[in-house]
């Protein structure tokens, strides 16, 4: 299992690369729910997985409990 060693800015979560992907889209459950974690309430990285959560159909409580 990976750790996630560096704090990972709002800014790189939602930049695109080469093939026109958010990161946020391309990463699993679980990293996401250790960057939630890592992160305080109401931070703008909560509130963009929330919304990925949501976009996706489930509610964050959910996927979130899932991965923990």
């Amino acid at each position: 299992m990976r750790k996630t060693h560096t704090t990972e800015t709002h800014e790189w979560l939602m930049a695109r690369g080469r093939d026109g992907v958010r990161r946020i889209e391309k990463l699993g459950w679980p990293r996401l729910a250790r960057i939630y974690r890592a992160n305080r309430p109401n931070s703008p990285i909560r509130r963009s997985i929330n919304a990925e959560c949501r976009r996706l159909g489930y509610t964050p409580r959910v996927i979130l409990g899932i991965n923990a």
